[in-house]
């Protein structure tokens, strides 16, 4: 039985069960760095969509405090720096 929310109730029960959270985690990955050209920032913009999705009331689930560089600096990390996570 899956949680529901808006996003997940388009999905068939039989689909969300059968997924593996590594797929979904690959396709929300996937989408949200351009297909891959972005993994740099990925973590980032799954805090920042999750917070998003929280704030409008789509998921009842509030995302981790997990400190980024974005939240350091106010800005997407720099191509050349190291990845993600900094906490």
């Amino acid at each position: 039985m899956k949680t529901m929310n808006e996003y997940a109730g388009v999905l068939s029960d039989k689909l969300y069960e059968q997924t593996p959270k590594a797929v979904f985690a690959a396709i929300a990955v996937s989408s949200l760095s351009c297909g891959g050209d972005n993994l740099k920032q990925a973590e980032d913009l799954l805090l920042n969509e999750w917070r998003c999705l929280h704030q409008n009331g789509i998921v009842p689930q509030k995302p981790p405090r997990i400190v980024t560089w974005n939240d350091i600096h106010g800005e997407a990390e720099p191509t050349s720096g190291k990845g993600g996570n900094l906490g």
